[in-house]
């Protein structure tokens, strides 16, 4: 069991009944008292919830506990913590998020559309939330479905009859229709012991590469520190004293990091720079780092790790008279599994999950070893292999007459299986959870070569896709982007890759749209449609559930150099 950790500080049954910060409430002094006329606000925060009713198989770094990792998470745990948080300042405290609520999710919240989910926000009494970039998984017409309500226009109410929607508003400054009017708002002012509190939302300027275009045709991303930037004079002009800002974009920390530590890099960072100096606190997200940086040119920024395993509690205190932030402390809470249940969340979750039971049990087959999708100082993963050995498998028939598959791993959001043994549909479905189709169509030897080359973009990092069996190539490290590749290793069944022949290539549906910046895909010719990702794995595995088991790939198709 890990150990128990204080998840109020000692502070808050003191100075937050009174609605004051007396001397002796502060407990270690994370605050300074505030002065006349000024006031302590709370704000409950998280991230990258994606559907999690169930705990998540991710530990979360802990030094306290004995392996260094702890289970978090759950949806009775989680709203447990939140709420008991929360009704120390009832009248004072403002639960948002930053994003990725949706999407991605496990099979209890994904077959429902991610009702479930949006129902076990409104149970969180969450306020406001920005947008990210999986809450356009389904397209713009769904995500404004989840906001307002209304049964899914072609399955209609799974879950349970008259869905309501969120009854929290999804922000977003950065999301742009044709025209120049935001899809959502872009903003909202929340009244909290006489100050007004604005929070403006964004999801990353690069959503549209991130998700299928169809769904957001119409829609521009826009440089997120601009978008704030040009809201924080009216903002002001309209009684703001604080202004938070929910941005789906993060960082990484170290993966051994305390919950509230801060050492931070990545594309965050340059963005907080970029911020107008009136921004007291930015709430980030999209990489699942947990961290809490009390002074990043001025400004706290956190994040909440992802799946329900963490919250950030965060005390502002205001000046009335000022109109100002003066001081400003947080901490990130782990979500033990222990303790209470919020009865109410739980039963949310309980009915999702005994509703996704059946399908969620079907056993698809049987593996010989683990299959992760940890990958490989190559960048290449056993659940990557063994997926794109699934998409080639569902087209090489005419009149896919598919040659090669590839699989991008940004699409693989668990492992297929920690030990040998029997996997099921909702092990399938956790690591394929997009319901793309397979599409397989033709690029010459010189544009596969291309696509390649576009796993290395710039301010993205490597993003080496999944290769099918029979395609190898190898790459140098250390080469410059556009070169890396070495066009005389690429091969397709023992035969050398020529630039001027034509190859039937399988890839998934989002993919080929030329999703994750790998835009030669869209100039694809010959485009054949196939089954489901889905599908194309459980038909992978059929054959072991009489037969062998399906071995663990040897993670030899992909050869890195220095």
């Amino acid at each position: 069991m890990p150990p128990m950790r204080p998840t109020v500080p000692p502070w808050s049954a003191c100075a937050l009944a009174l609605g004051l910060a007396l001397p002796g409430c502060w407990g270690e002094s994370r605050l300074p008292p505030p002065g006349r006329g000024a006031v302590s606000i709370q704000l409950l925060a998280f991230n990258d919830f994606h559907g999690s009713l169930e705990p998540s198989e991710d530990p979360v770094w802990d030094a306290t506990a004995p392996d260094g990792g702890t289970p978090a998470g759950g949806a009775g745990h989680f709203a447990a913590l939140l709420l008991r948080l929360k009704a120390h300042a009832p009248d004072r405290t403002v639960v948002v998020a930053a994003g990725d609520l949706v999407g991605a999710s496990p099979l209890a919240s994904a077959l429902f559309h991610d009702e479930p989910t949006i129902l076990l926000m409104n149970r969180l009494g969450v306020d406001v939330a920005s947008v990210g970039n999986h809450e356009f998984d389904h397209g713009q017409v769904e995500l404004l479905r989840l906001q307002e309500g209304g049964c899914h226009p072609t399955d209609g109410c799974l879950f349970e009859a008259g869905f309501p929607g969120a009854q929290f508003r999804y922000l977003a400054a950065n999301v742009v229709r044709d025209g120049g009017a935001t899809l959502l708002p872009p903003y909202a002012l929340k009244q909290v012991a006489g100050v007004t509190v604005a929070f403006v939302g964004l999801t990353l300027a690069g959503t549209g590469a991130l998700v299928p275009p169809v769904g957001v045709a119409d829609l521009r991303f826009t440089p997120e520190a601009e978008a704030v930037n040009a809201l924080v004079p009216r903002l002001r002009a309209q009684g703001a004293a604080a202004i938070v800002v929910l941005l789906h974009q993060g960082g990484f920390g170290p993966s051994h990091q305390d919950v509230s530590g801060c050492n931070v890099r990545g594309d965050i960072l340059p963005i907080v720079d970029a911020l107008d100096p009136g921004v007291d606190v930015v709430i980030s997200g999209h990489t699942h780092a947990a961290y809490v940086c009390p002074n990043v040119r001025g400004k706290l920024l956190t994040s909440a790790a992802s799946h329900g395993r963490v919250l950030t509690e965060i005390r502002l205190t205001v000046d009335r008279e000022q109109r100002a932030v003066t001081a400003k402390w947080a901490e990130n809470h782990i979500v033990y599994r222990t303790g209470e249940e919020d009865a109410q969340a739980q039963d949310i979750a309980e009915r999702a999950i005994r509703g996704a039971a059946p399908l969620a049990g079907r056993i698809l087959g049987r593996i010989a070893g683990a299959i992760s999708r940890s990958e490989n100082a190559a960048g290449e993963s056993a659940a990557g292999d063994v997926i794109a050995d699934a998409q080639l498998a569902a087209t090489r028939a005419a009149p896919a007459a598919a040659e090669v598959a590839l699989m991008n791993p940004g699409g693989i959001r668990a492992d297929l299986g920690s030990a040998a043994g029997e996997v099921r549909y909702a092990q399938a479905f956790s690591a394929q959870p997009f319901g793309n189709t397979l599409v397989t169509l033709t690029l010459s030897g010189a544009q596969l070569r291309t696509l390649l080359e576009q796993q290395w973009q710039s301010g993205h990092g490597a993003r080496v896709l999944a290769v099918s069996a029979g395609f190898t190539y190898s790459y140098r490290a250390s080469a410059p982007a556009g070169s890396k590749v070495d066009p005389r290793s690429m091969r397709i069944g023992g035969a050398g890759v020529d630039p001027a022949s034509l190859y039937r290539v399988t890839v998934n549906s989002f993919l080929a749209a030329g999703g994750d910046g790998f835009s030669v895909l869209a100039e694809g010719t010959g485009r054949v449609g196939g089954p489901l990702d889905i599908d194309a794995l459980a038909d992978h595995l059929r054959p072991t559930l009489s037969g062998p088991a399906l071995a663990v790939p040897a993670l030899d198709r992909i050869v890195r150099t220095p």
